[in-house]
């Protein structure tokens, strides 16, 4: 599919769209989970999320609109107006049609796309890949840590407002202490949250750098590409070196905490 194929069929930015296409399925799956005989916290976390995913899928209309060179052709021939429409949750599968529609076009899969754009064009397609993966654990994390702690002795993560607050300040390699799990399995969420979340930013601190030695290495003057090359390789380097000691910061951290807690819970057996 070629770049001007893909605007054809309304993908501005095809990465972006599949990242798109990757949280509206999620959607649909969370409202799919809603509908069965499960606890009612994970259905709010469900409902919450899903209301956070249609924030954005409004933005992605918008942002369609706005880049479409003929505004009455996308909502029309394009069908535009059922991206509008996909955008709320009840009528998240309307998306998903739109997908299937504007694929049909160019006899294309779901499958085939995803592969096809986010596998080839790795910087911004790795980046958004990551980023969905971490969207999927920490709705995991929050659904998870809440079965786990709510009836755990000693537990201190009782309310959904707990988890989210905990989750939020565990991805983000903080850890703040105040809301921590007790129980076995918590803790293990709670490590493969910091993974995920380690990965996000490491993903993120490349991706940076990239753009960076993208700007810096355009050609302006023939003369001064030496001399650019040579910049761009430094603030990369800095970036890295900082990103590296934060991170090297915040696992130490996070080790000491962990050994607090567990000679804390020794002393009260």
């Amino acid at each position: 599919m070629t770049a001007s194929t893909q605007r054809d069929l309304g993908f501005v930015n095809p990465n972006w769209a599949a990242f798109v296409l990757m949280v509206t399925i999620l959607s649909v799956f969370n409202s799919s989970m809603a509908l069965l005989p499960i606890p009612d916290d994970a259905k709010t976390v469900l409902r919450m999320v899903n209301a956070a995913i249609a924030l954005l899928l409004w933005a992605d209309f918008v942002y369609l609109l706005r880049e479409s060179p003929d505004k009455r052709d996308f909502v029309v021939k394009q069908h535009g107006w059922m991206v509008l429409l996909g955008s709320f949750p009840p009528l998240r599968f309307v998306r998903l049609i739109w997908f299937w529609l504007i694929l049909r076009r160019s006899n294309r899969s779901f499958r085939e796309f995803l592969s096809g754009v986010v596998v080839k064009q790795s910087a911004g397609g790795t980046l958004l890949v990551v980023l969905f993966v971490a969207i999927v654990v920490f709705e995991v994390a929050v659904v998870g840590i809440l079965n786990f702690e709510e009836r755990a002795p000693g537990g201190n993560i009782t309310s959904i407002s707990d988890a989210f607050w905990w989750a939020s300040v565990t991805f983000a390699t903080v850890g703040y202490g105040d809301r921590y799990p007790v129980s076995e399995g918590g803790r293990l969420i709670a490590v493969l949250l910091m993974g995920v979340g380690i990965a996000l930013f490491s993903v993120l601190t490349s991706s940076l750098a990239e753009w960076f030695r993208g700007r810096h290495l355009q050609p302006r003057h023939h003369n001064k590409e030496t001399a650019t090359t040579t910049h761009a390789v430094a603030e990369i380097k800095q970036l890295l070196e900082q990103q590296q000691a934060m991170y090297q910061q915040a696992v130490a951290a996070l080790n000491e905490r962990i050994t607090d807690l567990e000679d804390k819970l020794e002393q009260r057996q």
